[in-house]
């Protein structure tokens, strides 16, 4: 390392060699950010008690120096800005802390000691081999990055926002071994590490940007951060003998992306157990993808901090709170990974979307990730394997009854309007008008018959409605049973007339309808039914036309909305019965 002070340059110490790593990124690509184009001239290896990182050094023009940090997939374009006065002492900050900054609200996300291990190009400050610092990584109020790096001669304070690998429009990339767009599922392995402890191979899949991996052969952990392998742990034969259903090293294409399989995780809870995949691509970082019981979720870090359980514009309900621990480790990952670390994982659904919050005391650090459930058949697809059928329910599986609802809610309103429309409108086209009238009497005799006048009915097939009106003596009655009967083909049409006059029940008014009768010549035909104290009885006979039976109209709407209304059962059914395993159940009543 050579420091340049005004025209003198001096030796200032020998770096720790760079890492090999599977970035795209290298000194001399070039980027455009908001307007500005930029270029990266240096760059920082960073290095924490579980984890590591890279910032750039970016060359914005005009004398404006500028940062871009490539971690775990994410990228963070920041700059250098006047430091806050502080009254808080470097070990209170904590995670989840609130600090005024510049008038503004912001919150530790995480709070480490990092040390820098490499450096290549050009940098505007001396960063000595070994130099060490205190790092607070915070979100602002609108989201914005933040980072405050404390040492003992100096505070800097960064500000700056996340951006992914497409919104920085870069050029004059490194190309990746074994990573080029139109890669093939199998993959060109880079040269194997042998293992300190038993020197079988370590392939390193994530080359730079993980930072432990598991011997294979004899199940050591080794620190994969540096050039050297370091054994840092160990686990169980019982865990190494594990098969992933997803092999390390498969490739498979997600989301019309290629991913690799670099790393196993079997985690679990009180209740149950599960599998956790790490997946990984150069260009887009990493991603987990998450076994249970045959369900699967691809799941995202989400940079920032998300404290309004609200992702991509949907609130999500919180499930589930839980501690979990790590029972078991395969391959390489992007942090000290190891058996028994624990952690609070609390769970926001709105299916087929999830939420998860984590919360590690350990390292001090809160991180959120979003995912969203995948059908198996999708990820046997992309891996070219046979996976089980899943079983049971998953806490964010889609509810397959309000997906169909969905699907058929504009058809279901487009069709009930519409029948409604037709109905109404009907009635004014099928006016009920007048046809016929009649006058027979009642001659005290049941014996004799009653009929009228023959009368036309023309144009289509309409109801025809017949009401009888008569002056009843108290305590008579006077039963009117027949037939609408066509007078040319004698075809009959039942109908009866019921007529009384008690005390308890006064009816001497009735009106009998026939649906669909065609046009033609008829008239009615009686055989009267009347109590013997009834003396001759005028009767008033009235035959109308047209008009809608609503009753049709209230069967065709039950009929329409039988299946939506089933699917909404359906729905409900289904979420009670997700809800049912959880401790925030919105179902539950008060003493459950």
């Amino acid at each position: 390392m050579v420091v340049r002070k005004d025209f003198q340059v001096e030796s200032f110490g020998i770096m720790a060699e760079l890492p090999q790593d599977l970035s795209p990124l290298q000194i001399g690509t070039k980027g455009y950010w908001q307007g500005r184009s930029f270029s990266l001239i240096g760059r920082l290896r960073l290095q924490w008690n579980a984890g590591s990182w890279t910032e750039w050094c970016a060359d914005f023009g005009k004398g404006t120096t500028g940062w871009v940090a490539e971690a775990q997939g994410f990228y963070m374009v920041s700059f250098e800005q006047s430091a806050p006065a502080l009254t808080e002492k470097n070990h209170n900050f904590v995670a989840g802390q609130k600090l005024n900054l510049q008038n503004e609200d912001w919150l530790v996300t995480d709070v480490k000691t990092v040390r820098c291990i490499a450096v290549e190009g050009e940098l505007p400050f001396v960063a000595p081999p070994g130099w060490e610092r205190s790092g607070i990584d915070l979100t602002g109020p609108y989201g914005q990055f933040g980072s405050l790096e404390i040492t003992d001669q100096k505070r800097s304070f960064f500000v700056g926002e996340y951006a992914q690998f497409e919104d920085l429009n870069f050029s004059e990339l490194r190309k990746v071994p074994g990573w080029e767009q139109d890669a093939e599922i199998t993959r060109r392995q880079s040269d194997a590490i042998g293992c300190p402890s038993c020197g079988a191979p370590v392939h390193l899949r994530a080359e730079g940007l993980s930072m432990s991996a598991v011997c294979g052969s004899c199940g050591g952990i080794l620190d994969s951060a540096t050039p050297h392998l370091q054994e840092i742990g160990r686990i169980s034969k019982t865990v190494l003998q594990v098969n992933p259903i997803l092999p390390i090293g498969s490739r498979g294409i997600l989301k019309d992306n290629l991913w690799e399989t670099i790393g196993f995780m079997r985690r679990k809870d009180r209740w149950c157990t599960w599998d956790e995949y790490l997946l990984f691509n150069p260009w887009l970082g990493f991603r987990f993808l998450i076994n249970f019981r045959g369900h699967w979720s691809f799941v995202k870090l989400l940079p920032g901090h998300y404290t309004d359980t609200t992702w991509n514009d949907q609130e999500h309900a919180l499930y589930s709170r839980e501690e979990v621990t790590t029972t078991g480790i395969l391959g390489e990952f992007y942090w000290r990974a190891r058996i028994g670390e624990r952690a609070i994982v609390i769970d926001h659904i709105a299916p087929p979307s999830i939420l998860t919050r984590e919360i590690n005391q350990d390292y001090n650090d809160i991180s959120w990730s979003g995912g969203e459930y995948l059908d198996h058949q999708a990820v046997a697809d992309a891996f070219q394997i046979k996976l089980p059928a899943p079983q049971g329910m998953l806490l964010n599986q889609p509810n397959p009854s309000k997906q169909k609802w969905r699907e058929i809610l504009p058809r279901f309103i487009f069709i009930l309007l519409s029948y409604i429309i037709i109905q109404f409108a009907c009635l004014g086209i099928a006016e009920r008008k007048p046809v016929a009238t009649a006058n027979l009497a009642y001659q005290g005799s049941a014996e004799a018959p009653l009929a009228t006048a023959p009368f036309q009915l023309s144009g289509l097939s309409a109801p025809v409605h017949v009401t009888a009106n008569s002056g009843l003596p108290m305590e008579t009655y006077l039963g009117l049973k027949g037939n609408l009967v066509n007078a040319d083909t004698q075809q009959t049409y039942p109908l009866a007339l019921p007529l009384s006059n008690y005390s308890t029940e006064s009816h001497t008014f009735d009106e009998a309808t026939l649906p669909a009768v065609p046009a033609g010549r008829y008239y009615l035909y009686f055989k009267p039914d009347a109590s013997t104290n009834l003396p001759a009885t005028p009767i008033s006979l009235r035959v109308s036309r047209g008009g809608l039976f609503w009753s049709n109209f209230w069967l065709g709407l039950v009929l329409i909305c039988l299946w939506p209304a089933w699917l909404l059962l359906a729905s409900s059914s289904f979420e009670r019965k997700r809800w049912s395993e959880s401790d925030y159940n919105p179902y539950a009543s008060s003493d459950e």
